[in-house]
């Protein structure tokens, strides 16, 4: 599961299609759940960052969904209506969670950013005066790899460099799943502050002092 992440580059360069696209963002420290963030898509118009909800409500609970098993999207009523609306996620870092509580980031060992599958949905909200359309998005995950797996079974499916038009335009096979980046990811730990979503500054990513066991 992914519950937090981070975006603290300010820019973003990617390839699509042969064209060069260029983001600015305003960086990020502690992006959690039901919070607004910028998220890639493709449109009629043109790539564009779109800013989105990370969580598409439930329509039988109070459930926010915000990460989906990307082996089950096929077959899941919740998420398969949405295969043809899919999204980019950028992001430089993700937290995780020792048992103990103690939160560590994960990063590529170059620290730049990379890009998580998603899936997008229109959802209607009541306004003032008239209903309000709000696009949100849920990460896929997968299989956590070697970097990971110390820590969670689960992690974000990030998708592989230069196949970012794939994953958006492509026909969803059953091959299509089966290539997430597998590179090995750095991690280091973070201070506790991470654990309360309210907190939003750099020094959340900075590396915190192993905490020592003493008997």
């Amino acid at each position: 599961m992914c519950a937090r992440y981070t975006l603290t580059l300010d820019q973003a360069r990617l390839v699509m299609a042969g064209l060069v696209h260029i983001f600015a963002f305003a960086p990020r420290y502690n992006i959690g759940p039901a919070q607004r963030v910028p998220v890639l898509m493709d449109t009629p118009t043109g790539f564009k960052a779109v800013e989105m909800h990370w969580g598409i409500p439930s329509e039988w609970s109070k459930t926010l969904h915000i990460n989906a098993q990307a082996e089950r999207i096929q077959q899941t009523a919740t998420f398969k209506p949405l295969l043809g609306q899919r999204c980019l996620v950028p992001m430089d870092g993700f937290y995780e969670w020792k048992p103990d509580k103690s939160p560590v980031r994960f990063v590529r060992r170059r620290r730049e950013l990379f890009y998580v599958a998603g899936l997008w949905k229109e959802v209607v909200k009541p306004g003032i005066d008239l209903p309000l359309a709000e696009k949100c998005f849920v990460l896929l995950t997968t299989a956590a790899n070697s970097s990971v797996a110390p820590i969670h079974d689960r992690m974000p499916f990030i998708v592989r460099d230069g196949h970012y038009d794939w994953w958006l335009n492509e026909g969803l096979k059953d091959t299509v799943l089966n290539f997430a980046d597998d590179t090995p990811l750095d991690w280091y730990p973070v201070s506790r502050e991470v654990n309360n979503v309210r907190n939003e500054h750099p020094d959340l990513i900075r590396p915190a002092p192993v905490e020592r066991e003493f008997f």
